[in-house]
């Protein structure tokens, strides 16, 4: 076969991968108002010292003897609250938030950048890396208008779930080790922490059920051809879909997250612009993630929350994590999965672990 040939063969193939391989074009132009509601909006320069990042303050209850105690009151201690996966501030973390808000903490939550209603384009870029600059940019930020700001800025506790439970680790590490302008932190606390790489759980994965977990990979490695080939051709970004069943090309599909992510999406959530859909260049960032790395370096007491049924986040990575942790508490959940520390009576028995934990260390 003639070199012309073969480069035909190879163009034809290439085209054929364009066009038949997973790969959705983006569907946002433009950012949605952030709403309004019983919170403060808070505003910060991202990670990247460029991207406005949304932000949201909520102060809990006042005493019930407000008139007497106004004025005398000490300012409420802080949680710094990190989503997981491709989540919004308007996504699960609201029953969390509520019962902090309720034991007499602060609350902050907010958007990384290219999701809800922070800026950043193309949309829904899943970037460790960047996350944990955006979540560090916001200790920077709070730090800098704590005299304008009604909290204790010494009592700081760092609150992450899955990934977000990766990189308040990952975080509450750098902090321990370097001089960055952040806000001290007191107590960390990682709810179904993803641990170690996607890509160590894609081997268990692959041991329980070959057929269909190679039929996933083949399909997000064809989305990986078509978006590099978008990338060289047209600059422009090609998406897949965040969560799907067993066997697609979707970035979350062990048995469970389809159904599970979907419960974690609300009507408030869309209202921002997402949609079941994750830059197809996340997938390797993602993939390559350990914040395992980086646990060793932690000070501050931790609370891992782990469910023992955990295909996303396995549990062995956190009782890993923990005996690497210098002072570390385990709280494992028996025959859950991942979702299912989200609501329900599991949800009640992982927020009174944490709370508890929170107001020992705070």
């Amino acid at each position: 076969m003639s070199s012309f040939a073969k480069l035909a063969l190879l163009g034809a193939a290439l085209a054929a991968v364009y066009q038949l391989a997973p790969g959705d074009p983006a569907w946002m132009t433009e950012l949605k108002e952030p709403p309004s509601g019983s919170f403060e909006r808070v505003q910060f320069i991202g990670g990247d010292d460029t991207t406005i990042l949304s932000g949201r303050l909520f102060l809990p209850p006042p005493p019930p003897n407000k008139e007497e105690e106004e004025g005398n009151a000490a300012p409420p201690p802080l949680i710094v609250m990190a989503n997981g996966l491709g989540l919004t501030q308007d996504s699960n973390i609201g029953p969390f938030a509520q019962a902090f808000n309720n034991a007499g903490f602060a609350v902050v939550t907010f958007d990384y950048a290219t999701f809800g209603y922070s800026g950043g384009w193309p949309r829904h870029q899943v970037k460790p890396e960047r996350h944990v600059a955006d979540l560090k940019a916001l200790l920077r930020y709070l730090k800098r208008n704590a005299s304008d700001l009604p909290i204790d800025i010494e009592r700081v506790a760092l609150w992450g779930t899955s990934m977000g439970g990766g990189h308040i680790l990952t975080v509450a590490a750098d902090v321990a080790t370097t001089t960055d302008d952040v806000l001290p932190i007191k107590a960390v606390v990682g709810n179904v922490p993803h641990v170690k790489s996607a890509l160590e759980s894609i081997f268990g994965t692959l041991l329980r059920d070959p057929s269909t977990t190679l039929r996933g990979l083949v399909k997000v490695t064809g989305a990986l051809v078509k978006w590099t080939l978008a990338q060289v051709l047209t600059g422009e970004t090609t998406y897949i879909p965040l969560h799907g069943p067993p066997g697609s090309a979707a970035m979350m599909q062990n048995p469970g997250d389809d159904g599970g992510y979907g419960r974690l999406i609300l009507k408030e959530t869309r209202q921002s612009g997402w949609t079941n859909l994750a830059s197809v260049g996340s997938v390797l960032p993602t993939l390559l993630y350990r914040p395992f790395n980086t646990v060793g370096r932690i000070q501050v007491p931790v609370l891992l929350v782990v469910a023992e049924n955990d295909f996303l986040c396995p549990a062995a990575a956190a009782i890993d994590a923990a005996a690497n942790i210098k002072n570390a508490r385990l709280f494992s959940m028996p025959d859950i999965g991942h979702f299912d520390v989200y609501d329900g009576n599991e949800l009640r028995t992982a927020l009174e672990e944490t709370v508890a934990f929170l107001k020992e260390h705070l």
